[in-house]
């Protein structure tokens, strides 16, 4: 019979995606207000994958990966998908978002998003959320899942910023179980 393990190291990121008419840094001193500080944080990267946002947020798109500081429990994540999608409310305009932001967690053995939307490869969680497997880790890389991994997620550059995000969550975990053998 196995035991449950509870401690199980992940961090807090958001996928921001955000219209030309939204001032970008104000969006981003929310997230670091409200979440927390920042690990590392990419490049903005026009969001070419899909059309889906163009009809609410307009054209010439961009996305933008956060990853936070602080080492969470899993089960944080929900609360940080409601925080989210109160952003997103509050700038909307007309009743159309200006920003979407998806939280996730970057975990050693995988990359869960979280999602207000069922489907047969989600899991309910708790409040409406649902979290989904993205990518998972496997031969020193983040891999996609056929049938569902976005494709912005399946693209080089964004596998390259989660591997070396994993790389700084691996460090922080050796450094917490190293101070807690000193």
């Amino acid at each position: 019979m196995s035991s449950p393990r509870y401690e199980h190291p992940a961090l807090i990121f958001t996928a921001v995606l955000f219209s030309a008419n939204i001032n970008k840094e104000k969006i981003i001193d929310e997230l670091r207000l409200k979440i927390g500080e920042f690990l590392v944080c990419s490049q903005d990267v026009a969001f070419v994958w899909s059309d889906y946002y163009e009809s609410e947020m307009g054209n010439n798109l961009n996305r933008l990966f956060i990853v936070y500081k602080d080492i969470v429990q899993r089960d944080k994540i929900v609360k940080i998908k409601r925080l989210t999608d109160e952003i997103e409310k509050e700038y909307s305009i007309d009743g159309k978002r200006t920003v979407n932001i998806d939280p996730g967690l970057l975990c050693m053995e995988n990359l869960i998003l979280a999602t207000n939307k069922p489907f047969f490869h989600r899991i309910y969680l708790s409040d409406g959320v649902y979290a989904e497997v993205t990518l998972f880790y496997k031969h020193d890389t983040y891999n996609p899942i056929e049938y569902w991994t976005y494709p912005e997620y399946r693209s080089t550059p964004v596998l390259n910023f989660f591997n070396n995000a994993r790389d700084l969550l691996a460090k922080q975990v050796h450094t917490a179980l190293h101070s807690k053998i000193s």
